[in-house]
């Protein structure tokens, strides 16, 4: 079931209706509290079942295996039966991600490897008419996400840092909570788990900024990203079927076209996932329980490191608590600190997706973020001469900003690109001659493209600069009582006439 879509509002209202009549009685009577997190449990069972009940099984094993892992650490006496459910649970999660998502890649990988191999030698090559035969399996979606937040918990638990939580039902809750069940925000059971097992009820200012996180998150999907989509599609095409079909148009694009579509597309991608996470946030919010910001006005991070605090940041700061530092971090020398960013950042992007694409788009900007720290490192004070007049300040920060993105954008190409030879081809295209004097390939000139996508983001520039110098998301509630209502009124006006409702999430992909 998805947000953009007619059916979730009946959902909801429904959902929301029988969460009420249980919260005006959760704060004086435990069986209303009991009634209103089983009503939720409920709903968000139905929620997932909706896309393939099949994949409800997937949820439910992932649930009892971290529940009584965790029980079984909290009752361990010793290190080694410790440890024993403690790998329970991580190869239990990472047996069942592995075999869902990428079973497929790296048997293809192996596949490849071993008859390459076997011609050189004179045998025969396994295909689907030999003994070895490759099926295809459906990506279930969410999986990425509610596995990471179970093994989450379970690591908490071993580390001392979390009590086991006695309460299946409510611990069933943490890992379906249908707000954020598939596309995140990943939470710590230390976050959320305290705030489901309380009574529920929005207080008048949650209500009032889970309506504008609404708002907002649905402006950034239906209308942003899902009509960039189309325009970034000129030149990526809608998927590798129709991109194959026509390779001949694919071989001809400007690069100029192309980079313009790649800064399109990271604006998409970005408007696309935070905007459905806002509506999570902001859904979240109308029940009374906080959920994190994943994203933080990325496009106007200054360098990779503070790019990587707005981006996605339940999943950096996943990887961050359970491989950067227990692989000791920064505390470990230069080298090893190095090694660590890369290796963190290649498992990011594994993460997102079975294709070397995407760990080449993963370790892309780890080489960036690397190169950042060696320049402050070795060159800080190199850096503070940039900036040390007024008007210097100025060119830097706007500079630094600008070459932060387009390092971002180009990565991208590896995020967008279907395969290998595709994300060469696009680069290679990049990286050569632009004709920009007029139309290439069919498609309009570079400046009338470009133009394209920039009126479309436009508007977010604007409301995103406001967020990211005022530190503040809510900010439109400190201005005039007029200027709100011409917000509110804008962005619900290009939401109902200009949005685009019922496309997918680009991250049910990943």
């Amino acid at each position: 079931m998805l947000f953009n879509a007619f059916v979730f509002l009946l959902f909801f209202i429904v959902v929301y209706a029988v969460f009420l009549a249980f919260a005006f009685k959760a704060k004086n009577h435990p069986w209303a509290l009991r009634g209103q997190n089983l009503w939720l449990l409920a709903a968000s069972y139905f929620f997932y079942g909706w896309w393939d009940w099949i994949f409800l099984t997937l949820i439910v094993v992932s649930t009892l295996v971290d529940y009584f892992a965790a029980i079984g650490i909290g009752r361990s006496q010793t290190k080694r039966s410790r440890l024993i459910f403690l790998w329970f649970s991580i190869l239990s999660n990472l047996g069942i991600l592995f075999t869902m998502k990428y079973f497929n890649f790296f048997a293809g990988s192996f596949l490849s490897q071993w008859n390459s191999i076997a011609v050189q030698l004179g045998g025969a090559p396994l295909g689907e008419s030999g003994s070895f035969l490759l099926k295809s399996i459906i990506l279930p979606v969410g999986i990425s996400f509610y596995t990471f937040q179970t093994m989450s918990y379970t690591i908490d638990v071993y580390k001392g840092d979390l009590k086991p939580e006695k309460d299946f039902f409510d611990f069933a809750l943490f890992v379906t909570y249908f707000p954020q069940l598939v596309a995140g925000p990943i939470e710590r059971a230390g976050d959320l788990l305290p705030q489901l097992k309380k009574p529920k009820f929005p207080d008048a200012n949650g209500v009032m900024e889970g309506l504008w996180d609404i708002l907002l998150g649905y402006f950034l999907k239906v209308y942003i990203a899902d009509n960039l989509g189309p325009i970034v599609d000129q030149v990526f095409f809608t998927n590798k079927e129709t991109y194959l079909a026509h390779l001949d148009y694919a071989t001809r694009m400007g690069g100029g076209q192309v980079l313009a579509a790649t800064l399109g597309f990271i604006i998409q991608v970005y408007c696309d996932f935070a905007g459905y996470s806002f509506i999570a946030v902001g859904i979240s919010r109308l029940m009374g329980v906080n959920l994190t910001i994943n994203f933080d006005t990325p496009e106007y991070s200054a360098n990779p490191v503070e790019l990587w605090t707005r981006w996605h940041v339940t999943l950096n700061r996943w990887f961050r608590s359970y491989v950067y530092f227990p692989l000791g971090g920064s505390k470990v020398g230069k080298l090893a600190q190095i090694r660590n960013v890369l290796l963190v950042f290649g498992l990011s992007g594994l993460w997102h997706g079975a294709n070397w694409t995407f760990v080449t788009w993963g370790l892309l900007n780890g080489f960036y973020t690397v190169i950042y720290l060696l320049i402050v490192w070795y060159a800080s004070d190199h850096l503070s001469s940039l900036s040390n007049t007024k008007w210097k300040s100025i060119a830097f920060a706007i500079g630094s900003r600008v070459l932060t993105f387009f390092l971002f954008g180009l990565s991208a190409v590896a995020f967008r690109a279907y395969d290998v030879s595709h994300m060469l081809l696009l680069y290679s295209q990049i990286f050569s001659f632009w004709d920009i004097s007029g139309p290439v390939n069919g498609m309009l000139s570079f400046g009338h493209y470009f133009w394209e996508i920039f009126k479309v983001v436009l508007p977010l520039l604007i409301i995103d600069f406001f967020i990211y110098t005022r530190n503040d998301r809510y900010f439109i509630f400190k201005t005039n009582k007029w200027l709100q209502s011409l917000a509110f009124i804008f962005l619900f006006g290009m939401v109902i006439l200009k949005g685009i409702f019922g496309k997918e999430v680009i991250y049910f992909a990943f």
